[in-house]
């Protein structure tokens, strides 16, 4: 085959293949495979702490609460003083813990070292308010005034709670819903047991001072309860809504 020899030898002189030769192209090659990308490794997650802004405020917070202690320790408070000093150490320690809705938790905390403070140095609490329409003139209704706003003051703690915490994701299985009506079951069974204990042994008794403060306690244990089933229900609502 002549032919053939005389193309080898024109392929080795010119440098090119028999293909490239003959056809006028080059062979097709595959192309070497490109090696795969390494997955990309998650980048770790960054623990978000308290800013500055906010250790700067439980300081301040905790100053005013130590010269308020002094100033009412020197005029005779005692032990009283650090009724009025609480508000502010709780603020502290709270700025100084909760990197998150610290100004939310700092407003439970106030409302509640106010309200124990009437409750047991005035006897006023926002049930008062169920005596609206036949209250006497006589029980001063400057008490009534207090209780209602104590009743505001609750009612834009909840609604702010609520709104803070409705949207964060929630399972919508039946697991979940019974235990939503477990717990709102638990919380009416507290009340009417409180309610009868209250009405049995409290009322009709000269109430001891320490027990006087428990059963505020449990008041306002059943409030912060009252506050965690209606975020739960929100957030229930939401994620059903949104499913």
């Amino acid at each position: 085959m002549p032919d053939l020899d005389k193309l080898v030898k024109l392929s080795g002189a010119f440098g090119v293949s028999l293909d490239e030769l003959v056809h006028g192209q080059a062979a097709d090659t595959a192309p070497a495979p490109e090696p795969a990308p390494l997955p990309a490794m998650p980048a770790p997650a960054q623990k978000k702490g308290v800013g500055t802004g906010q250790k700067i405020a439980a300081l301040v917070l905790f100053l005013c609460g130590l010269m308020v202690f002094i100033a009412f320790l020197f005029l005779g408070g005692g032990l009283a003083s650090l009724a009025f000093a609480a508000p502010f150490w709780l603020c502290a320690v709270i700025c100084a813990a909760c990197p998150q809705n610290a100004g939310l938790w700092c407003g439970w905390a106030v409302y509640f070292c106010a309200a124990l403070y009437l409750r047991l140095a005035t006897g006023i609490s926002w049930s008062l308010v169920l005596l609206t329409f036949r209250y006497d003139p006589a029980w001063n209704y400057t008490r009534l005034a207090i209780a209602w706003a104590e009743l505001l003051v609750i009612l834009v703690l909840l609604a702010v709670t609520v709104l803070r915490f409705r949207r964060l994701p929630l399972a919508t299985g039946r697991t979940t819903l019974i235990a939503l009506a477990a717990g709102w079951l638990g919380f009416l069974l507290a009340r009417a047991v409180g309610a009868f204990i209250f009405d049995s042994f409290f009322r009709f008794t000269g109430v001891v001072r320490l027990l006087g403060l428990l059963y505020n306690l449990f008041g306002f244990a059943q409030l912060g309860a009252l506050a965690v089933l209606l975020c739960f229900s929100a957030r229930y609502i939401h994620s059903l809504r949104h499913k």
